[in-house]
């Protein structure tokens, strides 16, 4: 597990799955190949959010941010402020990026 924090709208802290396992790499693969198609299409951010929250609710044990629930959905995920929302999903994905790139230093 990993635990960061964010300092942004919506103060705390998230715990990350480290390392991934093959079905949330996959996960993220996919949401990798999904957000591509979105920009292709030229799809409008929330179109671009949507393409990664599946993959980052999977790679994530626990939520304890300021204001969310602590089991997050793709429903109850936060719309508004969409800057805000922007910028918690780029947090999201730099952080889970950083995990899907290193190797698993167990094996």
């Amino acid at each position: 597990m990993k635990t960061v924090s964010y300092d942004g709208k919506w103060k705390g802290e998230v715990v990350f799955f480290d390392p991934l396992t093959i079905q949330q790499e996959a996960e993220w693969e996919l949401a990798l190949g999904a957000y591509a198609i979105a920009r292709e299409k030229r799809g409008g951010d929330s179109a671009q959010v949507l393409s990664f929250l599946p993959a980052i609710i999977a790679c994530v044990s626990e939520w304890h941010l300021d204001g969310l629930p602590e089991r997050m959905t793709i429903q109850n995920f936060p719309r508004r402020p969409r800057i805000d929302r922007a910028n918690l999903v780029a947090f999201m994905v730099k952080n889970i990026s950083d995990i899907y790139i290193v190797d698993d230093p167990n094996e």
